[in-house]
Parts: C-alpha cells; sequence; structure tokens
C-alpha cells in the first residue's frame, strides 16, 4: 500500500493567510503608485500652464512701450499699458492711449479694448478676472501672441521705416464646461506719416498688406483670439506706478483709473511695471486636495470643493522701455 502525503488543513490555512497578506501588499502597493501618478500628472499639467505660460506671457509684455520714450501712463500714445481708448476725460481734452486708432473707419471705444479690473469671466461664478492690454513697436521682424508675423524696423541707405505696432490682448475665456483658461487676440497697426502700402515678405505665408495708417489688421476686442495657457481659471493685474515725489506705489487698474489727475490736472503717475498672478488649476482630479481659498496677489478667492490641484503663479514685470526712472510731470 503506497503512502499518501499532503498539506494539513492547518498549514493550507497559513498558506492561504500568506498569499492574501502578499496580494494586499500588491494591491497597496498598485493604488499607492496610482495616486503617486495622479499627483504627479496634476502638478505636471498645473506646470505646464503656469510656469511655461507665464514664460511665454512676460516675454512679450516687456516689449510694452518699446519704440516711445520716457515715462508712459493712460496717454502715452503708441505703447504702454492700454488703460483708455480715445480719451481720458468726459471733456475729451486729454487723448488715450488709443487716440486716432480705429478699426475700419470706427474710432476704438470700449472696455473690450482697454485694460481693466473685473471685466472678465473667471471659473467660479460671478467673480470677475482682470485684463491686460499691452502695446509696443515690434523692434525686429517677429511673431505676436497669436503667431502672427510683423515687421520690425527698415533702417537701410535706401529705407527708413519704423516697426509695425503691436497690440496685444490677455484674457481669461470661461469655457461651456464651466473650465477656463488664458487666450490673446491682437492687432497691429503703422503709425501716422508712414509711408503706405506696406507688406510683409512676399514668400511668407501669412503676408498680408497694410493700406492705412492707424487702422488695425484685425479686430482685437472682438475676436476670440488664440489658447495661450489651459486651466488658467483667474487672473489678477497690478501696476506699480512712480508719484511725482518719487515715491513708488501698487494699484489695480481700476484704482490707478480712479486717481485724480496732478495739480495741473493734466496727468496721473508713471507706470514703471506690472504685477501679474494666475490661479491654475490641474487637468486631474486628486482625492486628497481640499484646500479652499487661495490669495491671488490682494484678492482672496474661495473655489469649490472639486478635488482639483491649484497653484498660484505670480511675477513682477519691470517695465523698462517705460522710463523706470522717470515721473510724469
Amino acid at each position: 500500500m503506497i503512502k499518501q502525503q499532503g498539506f494539513t488543513l492547518i498549514e493550507l490555512m497559513v498558506s492561504l493567510t500568506i498569499g492574501l497578506v502578499l496580494v494586499a501588499v500588491a494591491v497597496q502597493l498598485f493604488m499607492s503608485g496610482q495616486v503617486n501618478y495622479q499627483i504627479q500628472q496634476a502638478a505636471s499639467t498645473v506646470q505646464d500652464s503656469g510656469v511655461f505660460g507665464l514664460n511665454n506671457v512676460t516675454k512679450n509684455i516687456r516689449l510694452a512701450n518699446h519704440g516711445n520714450g520716457g515715462a508712459m501712463n493712460d496717454q502715452s500714445l503708441y505703447g504702454g499699458i492700454v488703460l483708455s481708448d480715445q480719451y481720458i476725460d468726459v471733456e475729451k481734452t486729454l487723448q488715450g492711449n488709443l487716440h486716432g486708432l480705429k478699426v475700419q473707419d470706427t474710432a476704438i471705444e470700449g472696455q473690450n479694448y482697454i485694460s481693466g479690473s473685473a471685466i472678465t469671466p473667471s471659473a467660479f461664478g460671478s467673480l470677475k478676472s482682470d485684463q491686460l492690454v499691452v502695446m509696443y513697436q515690434a523692434p525686429m521682424d517677429m511673431r505676436t501672441c497669436t503667431g502672427r508675423q510683423v515687421r520690425g524696423p527698415n533702417r537701410s541707405l535706401t529705407e527708413l521705416k519704423k516697426g509695425w505696432y503691436v497690440i496685444e490682448k490677455y484674457y481669461v475665456k470661461k469655457n461651456a464646461d464651466q473650465s477656463a483658461d488664458l487666450y490673446c487676440s491682437d492687432s497691429v497697426f503703422i503709425a501716422q506719416g508712414e509711408s503706405t502700402p506696406q507688406r510683409l515678405l512676399d514668400d511668407d505665408e501669412d503676408s498680408f498688406t497694410i493700406d492705412d495708417a492707424e487702422t488695425l489688421m484685425g479686430d482685437y476686442g472682438s475676436n476670440e483670439g488664440h489658447l495661450i495657457a489651459r486651466h488658467v481659471e483667474y487672473m489678477r493685474v497690478q501696476l506699480r506706478v512712480r508719484h511725482q515725489n518719487q515715491r513708488t506705489g501698487t494699484l489695480d487698474v481700476a484704482a490707478y483709473k480712479a486717481l485724480d489727475l496732478n495739480a495741473d490736472q493734466t496727468a496721473r503717475p508713471a507706470i514703471i511695471g506690472v504685477n501679474l498672478a494666475w490661479l491654475v488649476r490641474s487637468s486631474e482630479k486628486l482625492p486628497s486636495s481640499t484646500q479652499s481659498h487661495y490669495q491671488v496677489l490682494d484678492k482672496n478667492i474661495a473655489v469649490p470643493d472639486d478635488k482639483f490641484m491649484r497653484k498660484i503663479y505670480s511675477t513682477t514685470i519691470a517695465l523698462r522701455n517705460g522710463g523706470l526712472g522717470d515721473v510724469i510731470q
């Protein structure tokens, strides 16, 4: 008779217990790996929009007022931070940043064309984002924030032409799913007194002709523009200013426009820089994300409990083309 051998019941139960422990450890490691992967993906999307988007925007904002001399404010023609359209006063005696510029035959007017506080949507209900509009002369042949090619100055022995002027508007656009993104729209024009027509190089696929001075090629106030950075839920803009007594200060756009004119009733302070901040969210939800308030410069923003990762990105941009040491007399 052959003797048979096998596992006892106790050995089988011990083996099953060890197996279940190993499976539980493996599942825990897998779940932990999934959570870590989600966190990394969320952080990556936030960084893409925050860091790289901010770098792309600040590169062009630093050009504000290029081509103009001296300090800038809400009367600087053809340059600076665009704070006014045709006039800055109801009496229409003080010319604004966009004085003389038109779309087709219509003079530019309205808040869609100028920087402002709380005038564009955000991702949070009735809360409004700020809008930033800058204007500069192209320092060389270059592309704008939407990829539009423009001509720089031509200073050859036979020709002396200024670079084309560029206007760029940065704003938050809300989507149908209640998310929001950062957009830019732009236009170009040539200065009064420049020869017309002017055309890009003939072999450029984006080539077009400007026939009239001070007439915009493209309506940046009504065109949707191009996506710059995804999931930018809120944008805040502050102006750095220098007063006549050489003191500096920080104001939002609305506060700057509300300032009284100087003693001669002719000018507001010089703008020497911009504080810019975004609240950016991830594309991935995280169960562990519970923060409900964020401080975006001087604004405390309440966010919904939707489990998205969020981060604030901010920068201060010194406008070196605006006469950093100058004041408006």
